[in-house]
C-alpha cells in the first residue's frame, strides 16, 4: 500500500524541514527561526529520533528533508544525521550560513548531501556585519567555493533588506556565475525578528524584478513549492523569487511541515497555535514500530494543520500556468488527509501526483 498526506485544501505534504537545532553563531536580526518561539535551553533530537522520524516519513511518501537550525554546522553529529536521512534514496538539502562549513566537507560530500542553501546577505563586510553581528564574510566566501570544488551544488539565499543590500543585488549574481551557483532572493517576511524591522526594510518582491529587468532572458515558473518565477539571467545564473508577502498563490503550493530541534510539528511559519508534541507521543510507545506510528499520528495530525496563511481572495483569477493535472483522476483523501494506493501499480501513481507539483529541491 503506498499513500501521501493531502491537507483540507488539497496540498500533498512532500517534505519536511527538520530544525536540528536552535544554536547559531550569527545574530541575524531579521531571524525567524523557523516560525518557533521557544528558547535553545532544550534536548536536540537525537539520532534515534531521526531515524524513527525518516522511516515514519517514507511510510506516508515523504522523501525530501531540509536541514536548518539556528544554524546545523553547530553539531558535531550533522554528517551522522544526513546519512540517517539518506537510508533509502530520500533527498537531503541544507540550509547554513557556511562560516564552520569547511569542517564538515569532505564528509558530507561521501554521505550524499543533494545540495547546500547558503545564507549570503551582502557582499560588504560592513553591510555583512550589521545583518548577521559577526566578521564572517570572507570564511563564508571561501567555503561556498569550497563546497563547489566538492561538486556540491550551492543556492545562495539573499534576503533583501531595504537601505542595507539593495546595492548588492547585481553582484551576488555576479558572485554567483563565477562559482557556478544559483540566486534565492527572498522578500523579507514579518515572522520571528523580522515583524520588528519590516516596515523599515521590507523591499517588494517585483523591485527585484525591476533591477534584474534588462538582464533576463528567461522567465519561467515552478508550479509547485510556492509557485515561484524562475528567471534565467544574461549570464546563466539561475534566480528564483521568494515572495511571501500577501501572496497567495505562494501559499496555495506549499508542501512542507516543520520540525523543531525539541520534535515539535509546526504546520505554517506562520503558525500562531501550539505545536504538535512528538516527544509525548514517543513516552508512550514501547516498541520501535509504536514510535514509527506515533509519528505518523503525530504528522498526520499536523497535516490536518495545514492551511494557506494566505488564501485566494473572493473573485481572484486563478493565473497559474495551464498545465494537465492528474491528481483529480487518481481519487479523494480520506478524513484524515491520506490518499491511499493499494493497486500494485500505486507507487507510479503517488510519483504522478508528486510530479505535478514540480520540483521540491529546493
Amino acid at each position: 500500500m503506498t499513500q501521501v498526506l493531502f491537507d483540507r485544501y488539497g496540498r500533498p505534504l512532500t517534505n519536511l524541514r527538520i530544525m536540528i537545532t536552535g544554536r547559531c553563531n550569527f545574530s541575524c536580526f531579521f531571524c525567524h527561526m523557523e516560525g518557533y518561539r521557544e528558547g535553545v535551553e532544550r534536548e536536540e533530537l537525537t539520532l534515534e529520533e531521526v531515524e524513527l522520524l525518516r522511516e515514519a516519513s517514507a511510510r506516508l511518501g515523504i522523501n525530501v528533508f531540509k536541514i536548518t537550525g539556528g544554524e546545523p554546522t553547530v553539531r558535531r553529529d550533522l554528517v551522522d544525521i544526513v546519512r540517517v536521512l539518506r537510508e533509502g534514496g530520500s533527498y537531503v538539502s541544507m540550509t547554513t550560513n557556511a562560516s564552520l562549513l569547511h569542517i564538515h566537507l569532505p564528509a558530507l560530500a561521501e554521505a550524499g548531501i543533494g545540495h547546500l542553501n547558503v545564507s549570503l546577505h551582502a557582499l560588504s563586510e560592513a553591510a555583512f556585519e550589521k545583518i548577521t553581528g559577526v566578521r564572517l564574510l570572507d570564511k563564508v566566501l571561501s567555503n561556498i567555493r569550497l563546497a563547489r570544488e566538492y561538486d556540491i551544488p550551492v543556492k545562495i539565499n539573499f534576503v533583501v533588506l531595504r537601505g542595507l543590500n539593495e546595492q548588492d543585488i547585481e553582484k551576488v549574481i555576479d558572485f554567483a556565475s563565477e562559482v557556478g551557483a544559483s540566486v534565492q532572493f527572498i522578500e523579507l517576511h514579518p515572522v520571528g525578528k523580522a515583524g520588528r524591522v519590516f516596515r523599515s526594510h521590507h523591499l517588494p518582491r517585483w523591485r527585484v524584478l525591476e533591477k534584474l529587468d534588462k538582464r533576463i532572458v528567461e522567465i519561467k515558473y515552478r508550479v509547485g513549492l510556492h509557485n515561484r518565477p524562475i528567471l534565467v539571467l544574461d549570464n546563466g545564473v539561475i534566480v528564483e523569487i521568494v515572495g511571501p508577502v500577501g501572496n497567495y498563490l505562494f501559499c496555495a503550493a506549499c508542501t512542507r511541515v516543520r520540525v523543531t530541534y525539541d520534535f515539535k510539528l509546526i504546520p505554517c511559519l506562520n503558525w500562531r497555535g501550539a505545536p504538535v508534541e512528538v516527544r509525548p507521543k514517543l513516552q508512550k510507545a514501547l516498541t520501535r514500530e509504536e514510535k514509527i506510528e506515533a509519528i505518523i499520528s503525530a504528522l498526520k495530525d499536523a497535516n490536518m494543520l495545514r492551511e494557506p496563511y494566505v488564501k485566494f481572495p473572493l473573485r481572484a483569477p486563478f493565473s497559474l500556468p495551464r498545465r494537465s493535472w492528474a491528481t483529480a483522476r487518481l481519487g479523494l483523501p480520506k478524513r484524515d488527509g491520506r490518499l491511499v494506493f493499494t493497486r500494485s501499480r500505486g507507487s507510479g501513481s503517488v510519483a504522478r501526483v508528486l510530479k505535478e507539483w514540480g520540483s521540491y529541491l529546493a
